[in-house]
């Protein structure tokens, strides 16, 4: 048995897809102690993971000004900002654990750099894209001077901050790409190769594993009884980028007191009160089992989040593309590249029911959510995942057991 530390952002989108791979390992005799905020305390200990909260990070992180991915650039010199507050405190925990090897999200730069310091094996819990150049490119604004200037003094920033962390910890700088796309000794990604864009460019340390509907236990109470024999579209915009009541009365609107229904997942950002009086075929709920409701579902409207993406594949749901930033578009054109939904161009009434029309008029979309589905389940899921992550952990053993034995 041995032992590992996983750091991971607040954020559900990064730590909800690594549970059931966390659960896996657990299950095995590893003894995981996970680091996140105690918002998502339950759901980590039902994996059997022994919980343990950042000191000095908050469970409203991710929505600090400039977290959200609509400005990568402000967000890089964020993020590095919080690697230096965090460090102290996370190499004292790594210090004092004693852990075989660390994991963490792709996108958890403070556990990278843990990692480095202190040159522990690294498993990298990759929950979006492996980013390539070509994918991270310009970045929003490019054509907007101003945008070009401010985007700039963020880069500088940032690649100051990590040279002076690199300086007082006496490693490598953390580069720029690496903020998004931490290295480590593995990578397990909850995609598959054809889903991910470039993927025939990419080296052997990243292993696809698929995507995993384990349920979290966190599921909140909803009607699903209402939904019996009827055709379902569901709506979301996720849990970050998500405070847009103008989106969803757009698609009240557009399918109000039709011949279906229509499911609102709202977030928390949005009241119910701020959508006025709801027709008879509207339901709509700060939260819902997002799961259970793609299982009833014949279209998904969705915001593009890479684990709301691969949910809907994984159960051959067709969808409405309609990104809320940067990293979300990149999904959208992807998932629209790969004829599993598409790509609004707006988020009209009538853009909306058009587009629903045409989607659900032509079964090649559902067709190919559902071969795409495929691909991530014959993927090996979580048991694959615990396979190599146990192989590489048995592996850095043996080589650290024969440096030992050498005179």
């Amino acid at each position: 048995m041995s032992k590992a530390i996983f750091f991971n952002i607040p954020a559900s989108g990064h730590i909800y897809p690594s549970l059931a791979m966390t659960r896996e390992l657990v299950r095995r005799g590893e003894r995981i102690l996970y680091v996140a905020t105690e918002r998502f305390r339950g759901v980590i200990e039902a994996t059997g993971a022994e919980f343990r909260a950042y000191a000095s990070l908050e469970d409203g992180y991710i929505d600090r000004p400039g977290l959200n991915g609509t400005d990568p650039q402000l967000a890089a010199e964020l993020m590095i900002g919080t690697c230096r507050e965090l460090l102290p405190e996370l190499l004292a925990l790594v210090e004092a654990e004693g852990p075989d090897y660390l994991l963490h999200d792709s996108m958890c730069p403070w556990g990278a750099l843990t990692a480095r310091i202190l040159g522990l094996p690294t498993v990298v819990s990759l929950a979006l894209w492996k980013f390539t150049p070509a994918m991270l490119g310009p970045g929003p604004g490019a054509d907007d001077p101003e945008a070009r200037r401010r985007g700039t003094a963020h880069a500088i920033r940032y690649h100051q901050l990590s040279r002076q962390i690199a300086a007082e910890y006496g490693i490598r700088p953390l580069a720029y790409p690496e903020l998004f796309n931490a290295p480590g000794d593995l990578t397990i990604s909850y995609s598959s190769p054809e889903i991910q864009p470039e993927g025939h460019r990419l080296d052997g340390s990243i292993h696809f594993v698929g995507s995993s509907l384990e349920a979290r236990g966190d599921e909140p109470d909803f009607p699903l009884e209402r939904l019996d024999g009827k055709q379902v579209i569901y709506a979301s915009l996720g849990t970050v980028v998500n405070r847009n009541p103008g989106f969803f009365r757009n698609c009240i609107e557009a399918f109000a007191d039709g011949p279906r229904t229509l499911v609102l997942g709202l977030g928390t950002r949005v009241s119910l009160a701020a959508l006025g009086p709801l027709p008879g075929n509207v339901l709509a709920s700060n939260a819902v089992p997002q799961t259970e409701l793609l299982r009833r579902s014949r279209l998904f409207i969705t915001h593009c989040g890479m684990n709301s993406v691969h949910e809907a594949m994984h159960l051959g749901v067709p969808m409405l593309l309609a990104p809320q930033q940067a990293e979300q578009t990149l999904t959208g054109t992807r998932v629209a590249e790969l004829g599993a939904g598409l790509l609004l161009q707006d988020t009209a009434p009538g853009t909306l029911r058009a587009a629903a029309e045409t989607v659900l008029g032509n079964p090649d979309y559902a067709r190919r959510a559902a071969l795409l589905g495929e691909g991530l389940r014959r993927a090996g899921g979580p048991a694959r995942a615990a396979d190599l992550v146990l192989a590489m952990a048995a592996a850095r053993a043996r080589a650290g057991a024969t440096t030992q034995g050498e005179p």
